[in-house]
């Protein structure tokens, strides 16, 4: 279930987090907790609930409305909820998923489960020291490739900086 923007993973947490509910409630919270995150067109969020049934990650019941068209009220099942439980703990592996991915993650982690907030914090601070030694050891011969290496260090010191920060907040 890769993605440039984890929707579904996110739609698991919101089921985990509010239980059964139907698409358009999922839309609004999304963009109402989510939106300066990132976007998700009501296309691409019934697409995606589409595939999550077709995985058996979540289930829908139709329910029918007075003088309304009927909709679907979705819910977790229990491959969906620890399919969302191994990535809201999985660190990501690039720098530049900080943003459209992690941030999701500690949305969730904060929500659902905070003690487990500093665990993921770690691990994603590793990660990050990995990549930054795995770029410090290049040696780019062009001077594009050496502007790209100082551009990439600098990403890995922000998200250095700012992982380490949120790790000192929950120490406290």
């Amino acid at each position: 279930m890769s993605e440039a923007f984890p929707v579904g993973p996110v739609i698991l947490g919101y089921l985990e987090v509010l239980g059964p509910t139907h698409g358009y409630e999922l839309l609004s919270r999304l963009h109402a907790d989510l939106g300066r995150v990132w976007r998700v067109a009501p296309s691409q969020l019934y697409s995606t609930l589409t595939r999550l049934e077709k995985h058996g990650l979540i289930t829908g019941e139709r329910e029918e409305q007075e003088n309304r068209p009927p909709r679907i009220r979705y819910a977790l099942t229990q491959k969906g909820r620890e399919f969302f439980w191994s990535w809201v703990t999985s660190p990501v592996p690039r720098v530049r998923l900080l943003r459209a991915e992690l941030l999701p993650k500690l949305f969730f982690l904060l929500q659902l489960a905070p003690n487990r907030l500093p665990a993921l914090l770690s691990a994603q601070r590793e990660i990050l020291i990995s990549l930054r030694a795995k770029v410090e050891a290049e040696c780019p011969a062009d001077r594009f490739q050496q502007i790209l290496q100082h551009f990439r260090l600098a990403q890995l010191a922000a998200g250095l900086t700012w992982i380490n920060a949120l790790l000192e907040k929950e120490v406290r």
